[in-house]
C-alpha cells in the first residue's frame, strides 16, 4: 500500500489533498466507480429532463467520425482521472490550447476563462456571470463547462467537460471519451472524459467536442441564435 501511496502522489492533483487523506479518500470512492462505456442512462426520460429543452438535442456534427484504434488506459485510481498511453508532445499540446483559447474568444458572449472551481487549480470554461443555468446538470458542474488537464504531474491534456446525453452517446461510441470515474454519483452522468487528441485531425474533433459542451451548458443559447 505505501508504494501504491507514493504512485499516487506522482499524479495527484489538487482536486484532492496531496497527501495520506487525499490518497484514502480516493480509496474511499472506489464503490462509487462508473461503468466507463455504459450508454444506457442517456435514453431514460427522467435523466433527458434534467438537461431541460437542450436533453434530446446533439451539438455535435451531423457526421461524426470515429476515434482511429484502441482507447487509451486510464489512471487506476478513482482520482485524478487521467490516460496513461496514447500521450502526446507539448506540439500537440500547445494546439489543443490554442484551440480551447479560440473557442473561449468565439464564444465570450457566454463564456470565460477562471479558475476551474472542480480541479481546484488550471483554467476552465466557465459560463458567464450573466448567463442563467439552463439546467440541472449546469447547477450540479457549479457552471463549469470544460477544464483541460494542463498541470504538473497528470497533466497529459485530456479533458473533462458535460454534454447533452445525445452527445455523450456519440463521444462514448465513437470512442472519443468514456464517463467519469464518479459520473452518475457524486457527478453528473453526462460529466465525461474527453482523450487526448494524437493528430491535427484528431484536434479539430475535440474542439467540435468542447464546442458542443458549450453550446448544451448554455442551454443551446448559441445553437439557437
Amino acid at each position: 500500500m505505501l508504494a501504491d501511496y507514493h504512485a499516487w502522489l506522482k499524479v495527484a492533483d489538487t482536486a484532492l489533498p496531496k497527501n495520506i487523506f487525499g490518497y484514502i479518500l480516493q480509496l474511499c470512492l472506489s464503490p462509487l466507480r462508473s461503468k466507463p462505456f455504459d450508454i444506457t442512462s442517456y435514453d431514460k426520460p427522467k435523466e433527458i429532463a434534467k438537461c431541460g429543452d437542450s436533453g434530446k438535442l446533439s451539438f455535435l456534427p451531423a457526421t461524426f467520425p470515429e476515434r482511429a484504434g484502441p482507447r487509451p488506459t486510464i489512471l487506476k485510481y478513482m482520482a485524478p482521472n487521467r490516460q496513461t498511453s496514447q500521450l502526446t508532445d507539448d506540439g500537440m499540446h500547445k494546439l489543443v490550447a490554442e484551440a480551447i483559447h479560440e473557442l473561449a474568444t468565439n464564444h465570450a458572449k457566454h463564456v470565460k476563462v477562471a479558475t476551474s472551481v472542480l480541479e481546484k487549480s488550471g483554467d476552465a470554461l466557465i459560463l458567464n456571470d450573466n448567463i442563467t443555468t439552463a439546467h440541472t446538470i449546469a447547477k450540479k458542474m457549479r457552471r463549469e463547462i470544460a477544464h483541460v488537464h494542463a498541470g504538473l504531474g497528470s497533466g497529459e491534456f485530456s479533458i473533462h467537460l458535460a454534454l447533452s446525453p445525445q452527445d455523450c452517446k456519440k463521444v462514448i461510441e465513437g470512442q472519443w471519451g468514456e464517463r467519469m470515474t464518479l459520473s452518475g454519483t457524486l457527478m453528473p452522468q453526462e460529466y465525461l472524459l474527453v482523450y487526448t487528441p494524437r493528430t491535427n485531425e484528431e484536434v479539430v474533433v475535440v474542439k467540435e467536442i468542447v464546442e458542443a459542451a458549450i453550446k448544451f451548458m448554455t442551454g443551446g443559447l448559441e445553437f439557437i441564435e
